[in-house]
């Protein structure tokens, strides 16, 4: 099992970010600027169409609608499953102009890449929701249920193809070395392919490539409930509010097939380090508003989404919590060492 950084390590590591050019988009803000809410950048990570991005441009949209912000330029960051976001974001340190989108995935992918810094240094301002995991194949797959496929990948684990919408660490990967071990399956002989993002594990799952695929829930909503995909299980029951909103509940749980394994993603927004206290009461406040109004709690049930609204100090602790957990399970399944 691997050390973290001592805190020395990565004051250095931060400190070395900061005098990085900022090559990565034209109009950057800049390190230190202290800028309104209409300057406002929203760094997404991973490609368009997976759940970071759905839910980074619901939030956006209410957030302007309601003039909590002024207008919002949001902007994909792609590569190793949300650690180039991150490792972009820390890097404009004292940025009051810029937020990003993270989950449990962003915790992970961190950590199997060793970087000199993690979520916890950040600025956390608000977890926003959870969203079960859902294994999903296309409509025309032989595989006709949830049952059909643990009997197979029981069988032959090498054979059996399963893609996951997230890096190495991220919680399509976690969930799936987690269902796998919850079933006497040995995880270092799993076949699994990792794609950046649900996006792309998409054409993977509707061509076949991959034999069953792992993303959140609420990630092909579209594609269930038009018939191409189908759900064979989602990875935890859905609370009253969601359930019979969409088709992705039409799925048994894990505990339906005597499986005792629940498992979750969470996401919310993060700002770069070192901005002020009062830029990040602005950002909490933003987002606690938008929380509370009606089309973001219509849009939760919608996708599948649960409220889990955790905001400023409380959400950093969680975090750091969410360090150690993630940290604990990549060494126990032999993913760091």
């Amino acid at each position: 099992m691997t050390n973290p950084p001592s805190s020395m390590t990565r004051r250095r590591a931060l400190a070395c970010l900061a005098t990085l050019p900022m090559a990565f988009s034209a109009g950057c803000t800049g390190l230190g600027r202290s800028t309104t809410p209409s300057d406002l950048r929203m760094l997404i990570p991973n490609t368009p169409g997976g759940g970071y991005d759905v839910t980074a441009r619901t939030a956006s949209r209410i957030l302007e609608k309601h003039g909590l912000t002024g207008p919002i330029e949001k902007f994909n960051v792609i590569g190793g499953g949300g650690s180039v976001a991150l490792a972009r974001l820390v890097r404009e340190a004292g940025n009051s102009a810029l937020i990003g989108m993270v989950g449990v995935g962003v915790v992970g992918v961190a950590q199997v890449a060793k970087a000199p810094w993690g979520l916890s240094d950040a600025t956390a301002l608000a977890r926003l929701v959870d969203e079960p995991e859902a294994l999903v194949v296309r409509s025309g797959s032989p595989t006709p249920s949830l049952d059909g496929f643990l009997d197979a990948w029981r069988r032959a684990p090498q054979q059996v193809v399963v893609g996951v919408g997230s890096a190495l660490g991220g919680p399509d990967h976690l969930f799936t070395v987690e269902l796998a071990r919850a079933i006497d399956i040995d995880t270092e002989v799993l076949n699994v392919v990792t794609f950046d993002g649900a996006g792309d594990l998409l054409a993977a799952v509707l061509n076949g490539t991959v034999d069953v695929g792992v993303a959140g829930a609420g990630e092909y909503i579209d594609q269930v409930d038009s018939g191409s995909l189908r759900i064979l299980a989602v990875s935890k029951p859905p609370d009253a509010q969601s359930r019979g909103a969409t088709a992705a509940y039409d799925a048994p749980t894990l505990n339906d097939s005597g499986i005792p394994l629940e498992f979750t993603n969470w996401r919310g927004f993060v700002a770069p380090p070192g901005i002020s206290d009062s830029a990040r009461n602005d950002f909490v406040d933003a987002l606690t508003h938008m929380r509370n109004t009606d089309e973001w709690q219509a849009a939760m049930p919608l996708r599948g989404w649960t409220d889990s609204f955790l905001a400023g100090d409380d959400f950093s602790d969680f975090i750091a919590t969410e360090d150690i957990r993630v940290r604990t399970t990549l060494a126990e399944f032999g993913i760091t060492r």
